[in-house]
């Protein structure tokens, strides 16, 4: 892990301006021969149709693929091993991953190894005018740095060290998309983090975003006790994963329901953008692709619970809408709660604000789960 040079504290926003603006990548120069794509994937496919757009030279992909495919829409695709010193020089290499799979340090060792003239980040391409890439937590850090306020008082929130410098380090990240300031990332812990209080007592499992049943199965593997899961998948191809998982974990499971929807501040039907993946989502209004209507609901007008309830939500961005339509279980039984914090640029300062509203003296931890900024989890339990 790269010494970021972090403070022991913050004095306030002043402070974490500073910090914060020395984070955003230099001024972008045109490079003389023209620039390379590392990584074929969605993201980096997305990035380059976005750059030739405004007429920015692409000369082609480099993919451990390239092998397999020369050729990635329409565009020359190479496997790094098989790109010459003599096309590197002179150009540019533009990182193109935004996984929270895949690892980062192989590419980059490589990539440092190489005689490119620079190596480039999504977030410089926000200054040119007119560059528009939406992906997750991606955008503009002038978005970020506009929010200085609302992001100290979650820093000030926040209970542990740990949690802070995870804070200040997935920043960093953001605001320069550049690996080497990504925080470490605790993937194995997901939903799991020992100073959860769900180890000494059967708990109520709300599983919002349930997948395939992953997450109750991390928490069965964990020794985690499950006196009712109630889980939440509004995806049909999900929910056959879902209902496989359940018959098979049923002997470790005094009681479960699988409800066919999501949830959000609204009981009715949404469009709903069905992948059959975990980028599964409720639909926004660019998706054109494979979509359908699903039923949402309150969590608050369809169930009563209590004791302890621990609260899983990944429902790709739809996760303040939920938190609203289950204000009442949250004031009123104060359950613990992990929230994924990364499906939208504002997720990260919106969130905790919307929780410190709704939950009486909550005590906020934050972990990193995933790379590329992926699986950045808010914990809270009762203060």
């Amino acid at each position: 892990m790269t010494d970021l040079g972090l403070p022991a504290g913050l004095e306030g926003s002043t402070d974490l301006r500073g910090i914060l603006e020395s984070s955003c990548p230099p001024p972008l120069r045109e490079p003389p021969r023209g620039r390379w794509i590392y990584g074929a994937g969605g993201f980096g496919r997305q990035l380059a149709r976005e750059l030739v757009r405004l007429n920015l030279p692409v000369l082609g992909f480099i993919d451990r693929k390239g092998r397999e495919s020369a050729d990635v829409d329409g565009m020359l695709c190479r496997h790094p091993d098989d790109l010459p010193d003599g096309d590197a020089r002179g150009t540019h290499l533009v990182y193109g991953i935004l996984n929270h799979a895949v690892a980062p340090h192989e590419i980059l060792s490589w990539a440092e190894s190489r005689p490119f003239d620079q190596l480039v980040f999504p977030t410089s391409f926000y200054e040119i005018e007119g560059f528009a890439l939406d992906s997750y937590w991606l955008g503009p850090p002038r978005e970020t740095l506009a929010h200085l306020s609302d992001l100290m008082t979650f820093y000030d929130r926040l209970a542990d060290e740990e949690s802070r410098t995870t804070f200040l380090q997935l920043l960093q990240y953001r605001l320069s998309s550049d690996p080497r300031r990504h925080p470490a990332v605790r993937e194995k812990e997901v939903y799991v983090e020992r100073f959860l209080p769900i180890f000494d007592e059967p708990i109520i499992f709300v599983d919002a975003g349930a997948f395939t049943g992953d997450s109750l199965e991390a928490l069965l593997d964990a020794g985690v006790k499950i006196a009712e899961w109630l889980a939440f998948e509004p995806d049909p191809e999900n929910l056959r994963g879902l209902r496989r998982t359940a018959k098979r974990r049923a002997d470790a499971l005094a009681r479960y329901t699988l409800v066919p929807a999501g949830l959000a501040d609204t009981n009715g039907r949404l469009l709903f953008a069905s992948s059959g993946s975990m980028s599964s989502r409720l639909a926004g209004p660019d998706d054109t692709g494979n979509t359908l209507q699903v039923e949402v609901l309150r969590f608050d007008d369809a169930f009563r619970r209590s004791g302890r309830i621990y609260v899983k939500m990944d429902i790709e961005g739809a996760e303040r809408e939920a938190l609203r339509g289950m204000r009442n279980l949250l004031a009123q039984q104060r359950p613990i709660l992990a929230i994924s914090a990364y499906h939208r640029t504002a997720d990260l300062w919106e969130i905790p604000k919307l929780v410190c509203d709704l939950y009486p003296q909550p005590r906020l931890r934050l972990r990193q789960h995933g790379h590329h900024g992926f699986e950045s989890v808010l914990y809270v339990s009762p203060g």
